[in-house]
């Protein structure tokens, strides 16, 4: 239904990506993709049909070789690319449930854990992530998740569609 005098809006194509951050030790992960100058979180985009943290466990499997349980909520950023692009970003934290971390080729060239209280001084690493782990190294860190898909506590609701 469109209003009288509105036109029609285009359908933006938006990206969505995931990233996490994993923090053991006082040390967090973050890694870098041959295609990338700076080091990042753990992160990459959402595939159709996908929950975003279906998302995170795959493309933290596939870059790092560790499988994670992800947690709360940390860090959002949407970007607008252009008029018809925007890309909007969830990072969590993440905790660890099996493996060791590695580069894994060919998308990443390596990988490395950095003392979290190193992170602020480290420009190797991108400003988007040092934020995601200054944050999630917090002790309050993260938004809640939210119970079920309604609900007036706050807290990320994400859902996926199976038929």
């Amino acid at each position: 239904m469109a209003f009288a005098g509105l036109p029609p809006l285009p359908s933006p194509h938006v990206r969505i990506g995931v990233g996490g951050v994993l923090i053991r030790d006082g040390r967090a992960l973050v890694n870098r993709a041959v295609y990338r100058e700076r080091f990042t979180i753990p992160s990459g985009y959402v595939e159709r049909g996908e929950s975003l943290e279906a998302a995170l466990v795959r493309e933290f499997e596939e870059e790092t070789g560790v499988t994670v349980r992800v947690g709360p909520l940390v860090l959002t950023r949407h970007k607008v690319l252009s008029s018809e692009e925007s890309d909007v970003y969830f990072a969590f934290a993440v905790a660890r449930i099996a493996g060791n971390p590695v580069a894994r080729p060919p998308e990443i060239a390596e990988v490395r854990e950095v003392p979290v209280v190193e992170v602020d001084a480290a420009t190797w690493i991108s400003e988007l992530s040092r934020r995601a782990i200054r944050l999630a190294a917090r002790p309050e860190a993260g938004w809640s998740r939210a119970e079920g898909t309604v609900g007036d506590a706050p807290g990320l609701v994400t859902e996926a569609y199976h038929p």
